[in-house]
């Protein structure tokens, strides 16, 4: 069986994400919500497909009217997101699959960090009404994703999924020295995403056309990486996507 990054220790993948370029991505996140939060005396957060809780713990944590609950499929994620955030009352994390789960309460907030690409494309859009469920009619659904040039077959997939990588992993060991959990990690992210397995990115269009299905509208699209266009597609790289309900009553 091939080694999966979300099948190993939590702590493979809290490096991953400890890369300046998932910091600086994750840093801008981060001033979306706070952005979001101010003047407010609490907002209600759900995190679907949260892993190992990194971001409400070295993010989320430094505000201070923030309820959160982080759901993720993946059960020693979610053991070890608890075991850091076990002090704090305001947060709460459940195993459940996050195309399946449901709450009684609506949020503020429904997040989605680097998720809807782990949805398998069949059920993405379940996954999408589900947030539709959650989220409060004036909330946002905050959307951070790898985007990839566009494809139709396998092959395209391969090809569209090494590029990528490729490019990113140039990058980033041009800004920073990677460690060998680093690396591994992200060389398995290529491998997934080209095969498909585990990891089923899209591109550009499809995404916005997706989520307009789900009763949605794309507020604002911002691009994270690259700055420069070593794609020669605008619409390949990282991106932030703020959304909003389709509010027919309004």
């Amino acid at each position: 069986m091939a080694l999966n990054i979300y099948e190993m220790d939590p702590k493979v993948y809290d490096e991953y994400i400890n890369t300046k370029i998932e910091q600086i991505n994750f840093d801008r996140v981060f001033s979306v919500i706070r952005n979001f939060s101010k003047n407010k005396n609490k907002i209600k957060i759900l995190d679907l497909c949260c892993g190992t809780g990194i971001f409400p713990f070295k993010w989320l944590s430094q505000l201070d009217n923030v309820e959160y609950t982080g759901v993720d499929i993946n059960k020693r994620f979610i053991e070890y997101a608890k075991k850091r955030l076990n002090k704090n009352k305001s947060y709460s994390f459940i195993v459940k699959d996050a195309v399946e789960v449901k709450l009684k309460d609506k949020f503020d907030i429904v997040l989605a960090t680097s998720s809807y690409h782990h949805i398998v494309d069949k059920d993405k859009q379940k996954f999408l009404q589900n947030v539709n469920y959650h989220l409060d009619a004036d909330g946002l659904f905050i959307v951070y994703e790898k985007i990839l040039a566009p494809f139709n077959n396998k092959i395209q997939a391969v090809q569209s999924g090494t590029i990528f990588y490729l490019e990113r992993i140039k990058d980033m060991l041009g800004k920073e020295k990677l460690n060998e959990n680093q690396l591994f990690a992200l060389f398995n992210e290529q491998y997934l995403t080209s095969i498909r397995k585990g990891e089923y990115k899209v591109d550009y269009a499809y995404f916005v056309n997706d989520i307009k299905l789900a009763g949605f509208k794309l507020v604002k699209a911002i691009k994270l990486w690259p700055k420069k266009n070593i794609f020669n597609n605008l619409h390949v790289g990282d991106f932030i996507f703020i959304i909003k309900k389709i509010n027919i009553d309004k």
